[in-house]
Parts: structure tokens; sequence; C-alpha cells
């Protein structure tokens, strides 16, 4: 993971750090399971083949799902010009576009492919999770001869792959156990659905700066929000590696008493805005486990001479059990079990008496699984070193997200005249910001001060001067927030003195919002202030020459500043894979030269913030890439390069913005 991280050299995680929170169990949420069909045209796979496959797959998994939900099955060809992002994306790039950081909607969608040829029919399968924004690990796949088995043969298929969900709560006292909350357990009994060794994947939970998608209801229907209600805030999730939840027992009110197995000390910090975690169970089987060990830099060892590989299904090895030591096969470099394990393997990597990791991994076939470890002690102090900086260089990040959030809801709460539930929370953000200030300046001097000795990739020095230049920013912004809260203690203050005009204290609190939202960049939103400003004292001769000044400033000039201003705060952001990154640097390099040119710096201020999304959807997308692969290698590398271009550019941006 670090690896893949690294790669993303400037691309460093700005998300913002909420405090921590209870994420909804929803035990009388019904799953809405949705059967996406594609059907590849063949002149034996007929209109009523289609109808008869939905029907039969309906019949096959509606039964078992029972009152815990409803299974809708369409067909992609009927529904992927519907609007569906999901199905789209899975229309133009397949399986692999699952993978792919998106929103949470509750949903879970499983895409059933069908195709004919030599004679056979071909089904995969593979499902998304709306509720955990996990993946099925596997794509499932079965051939048939007779077509009217397809449908009870896919039914058996997805089944395997359901994947009751959960929300996971920690156990006080015991970080080696958790208690799952079951999704949809107040309507009816999980037994039928969860057992005892059963193993569940594990996902961080985060807030987004987006509204949360539509809700639907069990049939698939949209549920509209009252007229004038706020959406809540989306939510979106990252894959915790390594680490799984083994159901020890199910409690009767749909609970879960579960092992924690995790290769981390910590196994769910909630850190780096994490409010949560949501667990998916996986389809799981007995098996044998093959175990190849690669690199850091995805190199597959060949060789068994300096490592042992112990594995069991029970707990990680303490070393004492001889049935537990995986053997070499030295025609596939691979470690094997002697036995088959049940659903997990605890995998316990071994280099020398006192080097050893741990690996939960999941059985899902005999196929063999790859571990990353590093031999070399010098690639191990090196990985070491290269954590320690990330780790570093994200939480600066946090704090600096984290203090452009305050900033937004202070003015937000100025807003709705709430001045001293805003002064309480620039109070609080400034506080947070400087405590992290003090914090991360010892560290940051910690690794400089080794940096010269130890060997370390290329790009690790651009990820310690990216951390030290968000601390900078977290410093010159914390002083701007101290004199906004000191405004708007003084407009409380006044608000809270019988001889002030209650008209003049919220013309001083209006005042402090508008300065806080050209802070941002949110100059529609200033211009709007200012109206109500207008309004509130007319006729006032510095007020109109203020916002007249402003209105200037941000008038498009041309068609040509009008599409670039759209193209960096509207289309820009809604980019959702590596290859939109890569393809959109010469498409925002123009759109920034075209502002610059106009000497437009409101965009390029509001710009900054819309970096933060930007660099936390990357990340996000650089998480799941395998450096083994060598399709994701050349994902890595766009990455990589996407990363450093918005690192220079973000510099680029901040001077031209006046900052």
């Amino acid at each position: 993971m670090t690896r893949k991280l690294i790669l993303a050299a400037a691309a460093v995680i700005l998300s913002a750090t909420p405090a921590l929170a209870q994420l909804d169990a929803e035990p009388k949420q019904p799953y809405v399971w949705r059967v996406v069909v594609s059907v590849k045209p063949h002149p034996l796979l007929t209109p009523e083949f289609r109808e008869r496959l939905k029907r039969d797959v309906l019949a096959a998994l509606q039964p078992g799902l029972g009152a815990l939900g409803t299974v809708e099955v369409v067909d992609l060809a009927a529904r992927a010009r519907a609007g569906d992002t999901l199905l789209q994306q899975f229309d133009d790039k397949g399986f692999a576009a699952l993978d792919a950081p998106r929103d949470l909607t509750g949903a879970k969608t499983h895409f059933l492919r069908v195709e004919h040829r030599d004679g056979r029919i071909y089904l995969a399968a593979r499902q998304y999770d709306g509720f955990t924004g996990l993946s099925s690990p596997l794509v499932r796949t079965q051939t048939i001869r007779a077509p009217e088995l397809a449908g009870r043969t896919a039914g058996l298929m997805l089944d395997r792959d359901f994947g009751p969900v959960g929300t996971v709560e920690p156990v006080v006292g015991r970080p080696d156990e958790a208690r799952l909350l079951v999704r949809g357990a107040g309507l009816g009994s999980v037994k039928g659905v969860v057992r005892t060794g059963d193993v569940f994947a594990v996902a961080a939970v985060r807030k987004t700066n987006r509204p949360a998608p539509v809700v639907r209801t069990a049939t698939g229907k949209i549920v509209e929000p009252p007229p004038g209600s706020v959406p809540p805030p989306g939510l979106t999730s990252t894959p915790r590696d390594f680490t799984l939840l083994k159901v020890l027992d199910v409690g009767a009110d749909g609970s879960c008493r579960c092992a924690v197995l995790t290769r981390y000390q910590n196994a769910m910090p909630v850190t780096g805005g994490v409010i949560g975690y949501r667990a998916m169970k996986l389809g799981t089987i007995s098996a044998p486990v093959a175990v190849r060990l690669a690199s850091t830099d995805g190199v597959v060892y060949k060789t068994a001479s300096a490592v042992s590989v112990r594995a069991s299904d029970r707990a990680f090895s303490t070393g004492g059990d001889p049935s537990e030591v995986c053997a070499f096969d030295n025609a596939t470099y691979q470690f094997r079990s002697q036995r088959p394990l049940a659903n997990v393997a605890c995998v316990t990597v071994a280099l020398g008496p006192s080097q050893a990791k741990q690996f939960p991994v999941p059985i899902l076939s005999d196929d063999p699984v790859t571990i990353p470890f590093d031999i070399d002690p010098a690639k191990e102090e090196r990985a070491a070193f290269e954590r320690a900086v990330l780790k570093t260089a994200t939480e600066a990040a946090d704090a600096r997200q984290a203090q452009s959030v305050c900033f937004e809801a202070v003015a937000n709460l100025i807003s709705k005249q709430k001045n001293a539930d805003a002064l309480a929370r620039a109070e609080d953000g400034f506080k947070a910001a400087d405590a992290a200030d003090k914090s991360l300046s010892d560290e940051l001097a910690r690794l400089k001060e080794q940096a010269p000795r130890v060997q370390k990739a290329d790009n690790v020095d651009a990820i310690l001067a990216k951390a030290e230049q968000n601390l900078a920013a977290l410093r010159t912004y914390n002083a701007q927030l101290a004199g906004h809260r000191d405004k708007i203690a003084k407009v409380v203050a006044r608000e809270n003195d019988p001889s002030v005009a209650a008209k003049e204290a919220h013309a001083e609190a209006i005042n402090a919002r508008i300065a806080l939202l050209l802070a941002r960049g949110d100059v529609d939103e200033a211009l709007a202030a200012y109206d109500q400003l207008a309004f509130l004292i007319p006729g006032d001769a510095d007020v109109k020459a203020r916002k007249d000044k402003l209105a200037a400033e941000w008038k498009v000039k041309d068609e040509a500043h009008q599409k670039a201003r759209d193209y960096l705060l509207k289309t820009w952001p809604g980019v959702q894979t590596v290859a939109d990154f890569r393809d959109s640097l010469p498409l925002i390099r123009n759109a920034v030269d075209e502002c610059k040119k106009h000497k437009d710096t409101w965009t390029m201020r509001k710009l900054l913030t819309v970096f933060s999304t930007a660099v936390v959807k990357l990340n996000e997308l650089v998480a799941q890439l395998d450096p083994a692969s060598d399709a994701d290698k050349k994902l890595l590398a766009d990455a990589n390069q996407v990363g450093k271009a918005m690192a220079a550019l973000e510099q680029e941006v901040r001077k031209a913005s006046g900052e």
C-alpha cells in the first residue's frame, strides 16, 4: 500500500477531518439488490431468452432474501441510457468499472454478463455494494450448454456473492474484537445469511463535500426529499486492505461478535476524515492457500531461502504447530498450506527470528494470493520511512482541509444568524489548527533530519515539501481565522448589548460572512450577501462600491473566459478515473492560462478549494491499484504524472490568486 500511495507523488490526501460520528447501522432499511443483465448480441440469445433469464434469476434470488429486501432484475440495454452513472461506466469499461470509488447510495448492483460462443453460454458476474463501497473480489464465471439452465445457474452464482453488510462498532478494551450490526436486521432474522465463521471485508467511510445521492425505496423508486430540506452530505469509502472480520457468533438481534484480523497495529483508526467503518460478507470457501511474496516494486520472489510462511484458519501462528508451515514450490514460486483452510488464512511471513508480519487473507478460490513483503532489510527501512513521510504529509493535508471546511461552516452559521455558534466553531477550528501546527512541525523536523541517511524513492522529498507547503498555508490561514474570530466575537458582544441596534449587529455579521466567503473564492455567495447588506442598510455608498468592484472583477470577459471558468469549477471536479485525470491535464492547463490572461484571481482562489476534492479522488483511485499488475502499473505511472502536475499547478494557482 505504501508503494501505491507514494507513487501519487504530490497528490497528497486533502480530506476533511470531522469529529467521530456514529454511522447509521440502518437496521430497518431493506436491501435493494439490482441485478443488471448484459447480453452480448447473438442469434440464439433471443429477446425471449432474455426475458426468461430475468424471470428465472428473480425467482432464484427473491425467496432467499425474503423480508430483508427486494430483488430487481433489469436489462442493461434498457437502463444504460437512463442516466445511471454506474451502469454507463460498466457499459463502457466492464467489470473494471466497479473498482472506481464513488459516493455511497445504499443499493447493491450485481452485473451479470452473458455471451454465446463455441456452442456454449458463458456467464460472468460481479457485484458492487453501495452501502460499503466494496466490490466482490472475484468475477464469478460459469459455462453451460443448455439455455434453459442459464437463469438457475446465474442465480446460484449471484447468491454466493450477495454479501450482507453491516456497520462496525469497536469493543471497548478489546482491540482484537468488534461488533458488527447487520443492515436490515430489524426486518427479520439474519441467521440464514450470516453464520459463525463467515468473513467480512472492511471499508473506511468518510464524508464528502457533495450532497448524498438520491434515496430509493425497496423497489428502487426515488424518494423525493421534503421541500426546502438540505440534502445530507454524501459518503464515500476506501477498502481497508488486509483487515477482515471473522464472525464468532450471531446474536438474536442481528449483531455479530467478530474477531478482528489485521496486519496493522491499529486495525480501524479514526483519522484522515474517517467517521466509521462498514463491512461486507465475502463469498469464501474451504481450500488450501497458495501465497506468493512480492516486493513493493511488484517483483515476485523466486526463492524461499531467507523467509518462512505459516498459515492457519484459527489465529496467527506462534510457531509451535508444524502443520501450519507452508511448503515452497520451486516451479510456481508459491508457499502452499498443508491442509484446506476454512474461509480465511491467517498468514505469518517471517524473515529470520525477529522480523515477522501478519496478513489475513480471505479464501475465495484456489488461485494464489500475492502478499507484499520486502526481504531486503534496507528496503524495509526505506518502506518504514516512506510510510512515516506519507502519514505526516496526510495529516498536514487533513489539517489544512479541515481548516478550509471550518471557514465554510462558519460562513454558513453566520448566514443563518447563528453568530454565537459561528464564534464557537471558529474558536474550535483555530485551536485544532494550532495544535496540528505544533505537532506536525516537530515531526517534519525529525523526518527532514533523517531523510539524508535513508535510501528512498525519488518523490519522497517532493512529498515532504508538499507537507511543509500545507503547514505554511495552515499557519497563514489560521492567522486569518483568528482575525475573523475576533470580528465575530465583537458582533456577538454587540448583539448582547442592549444599547446596540439589532440591524447594526446584523450588518456586521454579514460583513464577517462576506470576508469568509471571499477567502474561499465563493464570489456568487458574497455578491448575494452584499444584496442582503444593501437591503439592510439601503443607501450605504461603501457597500454599493464594494459590491460593484467585486462584480466588475467577477464579470466574464468573453466566451473563452466563460468556458475556461466553467471547466475549472464545474466540469473538471467531475472526473472519475485516472485516465480522466490524465486526459484533463492539457484542458485544465489551457483553462488556467485563459483565466490568468484576464487576471481572474477569484476563479483561481475558488480553484484552490476544488483541488482538495480532486486529489482525494486521485488518491482513492491510486489506493486500489496493484503494482504487480501490468495494467495497473501504467495507471500508477499516469497517476504519478498527474500528481506532480497538480502539485505544480496548485503552486501556480495559489500565486495567481494573490494569496
